[in-house]
């Protein structure tokens, strides 16, 4: 596992031990074997390939596409693609204050939350044109894909704010909701097993193929991002300021502190 925050990279071997890192407030991570970028966003930087690469403000997503890294920044409304030598090869519009983003199969498009539009945009690669987009209700705040279908978190206003999960279908320009839980979305995750999970404000779910919702028990802030490898989830919780794996159904809390993105390697 890599873990980043309160100023560090650490890994965890015997116990968590710091990685050597560059960056002075490392706090996003993306990792595609071999390959791994961390994000600065106090101090404008990345750190990606062994090299440091200024970048713009506020971002809040990145992935690796093959040897380039893609970054979505919060503050620029934009999408961008990083060479491998740490240039800036195009740049695109991508939304209103996007927050996340995921390949879809084939790995030629990414399908990018677009934040206060309420629209989940599909941009192509590696030319970043627009390959079109689907509204969805409220503000459009988290994407992932898995088990052959696309997924989303959307803040809703209903009675209050509220978290809605959809099912989102790409080709038929068509949503289904499937889930409304009170407070804040927090993060959307298929595991290699086709499970859903789903996070919003104090609260973490499950969802099984039949439609089912399965609560975990367990004390949870605000998870802000998600990882599995096999049956087992690691989530992130900057508001509690922990790292847990969760398994069969359990919480067991591998770190606390200053813990902003943490990440199977």
């Amino acid at each position: 596992m890599l873990l980043c925050g309160g100023g560090r990279l650490a890994a965890y071997r015997e116990g968590w031990e710091r990685v050597p890192c560059p960056l002075a407030c490392p706090e996003l991570l993306a990792v595609s074997g071999p390959r791994l970028a961390c994000v600065d966003n106090t101090n404008h930087a990345l750190w990606m390939g062994g090299r440091m690469v200024a970048v713009e403000s506020g971002i809040e997503a990145a992935l690796w596409w093959h040897d380039c890294l893609l970054t979505l920044s919060g503050d620029t409304d934009c999408l961008t693609l990083i060479g491998p030598g740490g240039e800036m090869l195009l740049t695109t519009p991508a939304g209103i204050y996007p927050q996340d983003m995921c390949l879809l199969p084939g790995g030629n498009t990414v399908a990018v939350a677009g934040g206060a539009d309420g629209r989940v945009h599909f941009i192509r690669l590696p030319s970043l044109t627009d390959a079109g987009s689907l509204p969805l209700p409220g503000n459009a705040q988290r994407v992932a894909w898995g088990g052959g279908a696309l997924y989303a978190l959307c803040a809703f206003e209903d009675d209050g704010l509220r978290c809605l999960l959809c099912r989102v279908f790409p080709g038929g320009g068509q949503y289904r909701a499937l889930a409304l839980w009170p407070g804040l979305p927090g993060a959307v995750h298929v595991d290699s097993q086709g499970t859903l999970w789903a996070a919003a404000s104090e609260r973490l779910c499950r969802l099984g193929r039949s439609g089912g919702v399965e609560a975990v028990q367990g004390d949870f802030g605000l998870i802000r991002h998600m990882d599995s490898r096999g049956n087992r989830l690691l989530v992130s919780d900057p508001v509690l300021e922990i790292l847990s794996l969760v398994q069969g159904g359990r919480q067991t809390v591998v770190c606390e502190g200053d813990v902003l993105h943490g990440i199977f390697r």
